[in-house]
């Protein structure tokens, strides 16, 4: 965005690369959410009933990226940032109850999952921002 509060290629752009980062963090979970649930990677004495969740998970992970890749809405910004905070509080509030309370696979897919949620409200404040420019300068 210029002086005047124009959109402008360069921001363009720079939207466009955060959109990518935030794909490319979405799939790096599905993929590692997928890699528990079909055994590739493990968790020490996970159950059944818990390998389902992960596969949930998954799916979940591949349709945000999905919709983070053709249609990224303030909607779709929006519940993805939320997902990554409620993911983030069930993690650290079941955490005490398992053996290892953390695991590194877990740690991993939170760490991914900070920088989704940093990327997913920028977008949000970037289009908030660009919303606010395009009204602000109609009534002008």
């Amino acid at each position: 965005m210029d002086m005047a509060g124009t959109v402008t290629p360069a921001t363009t752009a720079a939207r466009s690369r955060r959109q990518l980062v935030g794909v490319g963090a979405s799939a790096v979970i599905a993929l590692l959410y997928g890699g528990l649930y079909v055994g590739v990677l493990s968790i020490p004495g996970a159950s059944d009933g818990e390998r389902g969740i992960l596969g949930v998970a998954a799916a979940v992970f591949v349709l945000l990226t999905a919709l983070l890749w053709w249609t990224p809405n303030r909607l779709v910004l929006a519940v993805g940032a939320a997902l990554q905070v409620l993911l983030a509080w069930m993690y650290l509030a079941i955490a005490p109850e398992r053996d290892p309370a953390f695991e590194i696979w877990g740690v991993s897919i939170r760490i991914v999952s900070l920088a989704l949620l940093v990327t997913l409200v920028s977008l949000l404040l970037t289009d908030h921002r660009r919303r606010s420019s395009r009204t602000g300068s109609a009534s002008a």
